[in-house]
């Protein structure tokens, strides 16, 4: 009797430290947070970036500013494996009553894809006017480059003194992901 107590004893620790062991072989530890996760980069001025950060001091009413990038599937010669969604997104302060206006430019043609306004969109908890583009996607299987126009307009109406020592500032910032599913 004792030695049948002591053989399915040690049947029981072998199973549990084998059960252990095999799943210490299959479990994989590898870290998930790669820096390629994130490839999708804008191109602005020749430079590969993450973010844009566009300071508004010289605008005057009246003035309309463009500012021309790209998001690309690529980064340092690597392209994507993996189809990517991206969405961009604007911060502003909105202090000074712009009109900003975000183009997709496809075959030489504008589509306005956002107009970030008070009205369309609202403010996060450090009171930023957030602006989100529509998620968009760009290819794995060759290197794909969607290009961008951001209209900043200061409309002549607001020629007032009570704007003109006023600071504010535009980010754009590009969230970017695998796509996993139709």
């Amino acid at each position: 009797m004792k030695s049948k107590v002591l053989t399915i004893l040690f049947i029981l620790i072998s199973v549990t430290l084998f059960s252990g062991l095999a799943y210490s072989v299959f479990n994989s530890t590898a870290n998930l947070k790669s820096s390629n996760q994130g490839i999708a980069k804008f191109i602005f001025n020749a430079e590969l970036k993450e973010e844009i950060e566009l300071p508004i001091i010289d605008l005057k009413p009246g003035t309309v500013k463009e500012y021309n990038f790209s998001v690309c599937n690529s980064d340092e010669q690597k392209i994507s494996q993996v189809l990517i969604e991206y969405e961009i997104i604007i911060k502003t302060y909105h202090l000074i009553p712009l009109e900003l206006k975000l183009y997709k430019i496809v075959n030489n043609e504008e589509e306005e894809i956002l107009d970030c306004n008070e009205s369309s969109y609202s403010r996060d908890e450090d009171n930023y006017l957030v602006c989100n583009t529509q998620v968009q996607q760009l290819d794995h299987k060759f290197e794909s480059i969607d290009d961008y126009k951001l209209e900043i307009g200061f409309l002549e109406e607001y020629n007032d003194e009570v704007y003109s020592e006023l600071v504010d500032f535009i980010n754009l910032k590009i969230k970017s992901w695998q796509k996993t599913k139709d």
